[in-house]
């Protein structure tokens, strides 16, 4: 049997066991080096990991789910519902749009899709159940709009990517605003025919300035954020990390001193969840180091190379094959996992046919949104019908028609990769 055979049949034994995903890509790597020499190096592979966890541009991951966690407990959830009800909630479909209009602005604060799942976009699921709405279309809803959460900046996938590939992460997010933007909106047309059909019940009164006046001042502390992040980092005033110490010390002023609701449990909690969801994120990523050195060791770059290059050396060609790999990777795979194994080996590939790195970083994150929520593995999917205690196979009737609307914007991108690169032309 070659390494890479062992590799992967090791790996994808330990996860069917229910093995996590960062151990289980660790003790494949280290059966790897057994493969090799028959013997391990614990100085080598420490040395390993810590090499790819040793990053400034990781440091704001932890940063980046801390704000947003200080931000969520700190009033921040009522407030932006109220702002995003006085704009979308006359439509028909309103509550729908509320949730993905909500989650398009939270995503500006979390950079995480798991997190805007079970924050604001999951408190308001007992809300649209109460107005007609099946608890199949609500889930669905939530778990999709929270994907935006990784493509409108900030966006902790991006930050892995430019971190491994040594772009520009400012670039990065600008690049997300715009396929965030089409892609919110093809999730409220999506919502608004699937309302339609389940005949739910309008929402009374309709758009109102003065109203949306007054719940924009309420929550304008909270919605200066995204922009305070975005602005000081294409400014060029601070870095991405910078930027993420400052969203930090934002949202504890937002919520103890503004708003007044972050109190000393919510934050013990902020800090617990922080310490928890970015050392499991670590971890993949340090064990995700290893195991990528024992594929390259073992020539499986090379072979993938080869593979792609071999079938067409057209960009465009090559784009669709790299998004097809994570479209399937990230089914079965946490997404820090996938992007710490593939993006080394497929970056190179990606610039040598000339794909703008961009715009690769960018549909890379939009695919893994795709994957947040396509099972077995999709997480966004997963907490939402934990919420409400549903199976996801019920989902599926909803799920596909937004995976497909997804699919749609993202063949707009690639058709006009202005869309993604346009607002970075002036960094």
């Amino acid at each position: 049997m070659s390494m890479v055979a062992w590799l992967l049949i090791s790996f994808a034994v330990l996860m069917f066991l229910g093995v996590p995903i960062g151990i289980s890509l660790g003790l494949s790597a280290v059966g790897g080096m057994l493969f090799i020499n028959n013997s391990t190096d614990l100085m080598t592979i420490t040395k390993r990991m810590f090499e790819g966890m040793n990053s400034w541009a990781l440091l704001a991951i932890p940063l980046y789910t801390f704000a947003g966690y200080t931000m969520s407990k700190g009033g921040i959830s009522s407030r932006l519902m109220d702002f995003c009800y006085a704009i979308v909630g006359h439509i028909y479909g309103g509550l729908a749009h509320v949730n993905v209009l909500a989650s398009m602005i939270f995503a500006g604060i979390s950079g995480s899709a798991v997190a805007d799942t079970a924050g604001v976009s999951g408190m308001f699921m007992p809300t649209m159940i109460k107005k007609g709405y099946s608890k199949e279309l609500t889930v669905t809803v939530t778990g999709v709009s929270s994907t935006v959460g990784i493509i409108i900046p900030p966006s902790i996938p991006m930050v892995v990517i430019a971190g491994i590939c040594s772009i520009s992460t400012g670039k990065m997010f600008l690049g997300g605003i715009i396929p965030g933007i089409l892609i919110g909106l093809s999730q409220m047309i999506i919502s608004y025919i699937f309302a339609k059909k389940e005949k739910v019940q309008p929402e009374p009164g309709h758009f109102q300035m003065s109203e949306v006046w007054r719940t924009f001042k309420g929550s304008w502390p909270a919605l200066l954020m995204p922009v305070i992040i975005i602005g000081t980092i294409t400014a060029g005033i601070v870095s991405p990390t910078e930027a993420g110490a400052i969203a930090v010390v934002y949202g504890l002023i937002c919520g103890g001193l503004v708003y007044r609701e972050l109190k000393w449990a919510d934050l013990k909690f902020c800090f617990t969840e922080t310490v928890r969801v970015s050392a499991r994120i670590f971890v993949v990523i340090g064990c995700a180091k290893l195991y990528t050195i024992m594929l390259t060791t073992a020539g499986f770059d090379k072979w993938l190379t080869g593979a792609m290059l071999g079938v067409s050396t057209n960009p465009t060609v090559i784009l669709l094959m790299i998004l097809l790999l994570f479209f399937i990777v990230t089914m079965f795979m946490e997404s820090i996992a996938a992007l710490t194994l593939f993006m080394p080996i497929i970056f190179p590939i990606a610039m040598s046919v000339g794909i703008d790195p961009i715009v690769l970083g960018v549909l890379v994150t939009v695919m893994i949104g795709v994957g947040l929520v396509t099972p077995p593995v999709g997480m966004c999917i997963y907490v939402a019908c934990d919420i409400m205690k549903i199976t996801v196979g019920s989902t599926l009737k909803y799920l596909l028609w937004y995976i497909l609307g997804t699919f749609v914007v993202i063949g707009i991108l690639i058709a006009f990769p202005q869309l993604i690169t346009a607002l970075g032309a002036f960094v």
